[in-house]
């Protein structure tokens, strides 16, 4: 037997190692491309929950009850910068506080604190249990003030459950609607998964997103045409 027929140790450990290098870098390539598309499919998810609009002067800036701290504060914001003279607040029907006093109440006491006069805030009497139930104060409230569109104030993880539902419910109402979301600082879009409370708010509104389309036929109520206003 020649020596060109002898197995070169030397050969075959470079061979080895340059194959582990490659796999290495193939696995590498790879752990990165899946990191990139999880991390793609989950701002996908945050994101699709919200929406952005350029906002026009509207008839009314209406903030959906929950989270006061932070839609009340961009509602008086809002007012301040002009988009409105008027604000609409939802009814809960709640009480807040250890004195048991309506939950109106309190939001007109941080509204005034944020700079907002008692004389630019309605109230829609229609008492709501959900987003939904929402829709109905503020439509027979903006029936009461001849408004025909209003800046809907809400989280913005929730912008685009609250757009399906009242895309449904002031269909054929004639009222326009905008939309803009509060606690920007709170809830990022695409980095929603690094904190609990991301997951809850995403996973729970994608819930209810698909709740209300299983119900949405008995969801959506039967409203009059407004544009007599």
């Amino acid at each position: 037997m020649t020596d060109n027929n002898k197995t070169n140790p030397k050969h075959e450990a470079s061979l080895h190692l340059a194959n582990t290098i490659l796999r290495l870098r193939m696995i590498f390539i790879l752990s990165v491309l899946i990191s990139m598309g999880i991390f793609f499919i989950l701002g996908f998810i945050g994101n699709f929950l919200t929406v952005e609009m350029e906002l026009e002067h509207a008839d009314a800036i209406v903030v959906l009850s929950g989270n006061d701290s932070s839609r009340l504060k961009t509602a008086a914001e809002l007012y301040s910068a002009g988009y409105s003279e008027n604000i609409i607040l939802t009814n809960t029907g709640n009480n807040f506080g250890e004195y048991n006093i309506p939950y109106t109440y309190h939001q007109v006491d941080l509204l005034k604190e944020y700079g907002v006069p008692e004389g630019a805030l309605h109230f829609a009497e229609f008492v709501a249990k959900n987003t939904g139930q929402e829709a109905t104060g503020i439509i027979e409230e903006m029936f009461v003030l001849h408004a025909k569109s209003a800046i809907i104030v809400t989280d913005t993880w929730h912008t685009r459950r609250v757009k399906i539902i009242f895309s449904d419910s002031f269909g054929n109402t004639g009222i326009d609607l905008q939309y803009y979301g509060s606690s920007k600082d709170e809830y990022h879009p695409f980095f929603w998964w690094t904190s609990t409370k991301g997951w809850k708010d995403v996973i729970g509104e994608y819930i209810r997103i698909i709740g209300y389309f299983i119900k949405r036929e008995t969801n959506i109520p039967d409203y009059p045409n407004f544009d007599i206003l």
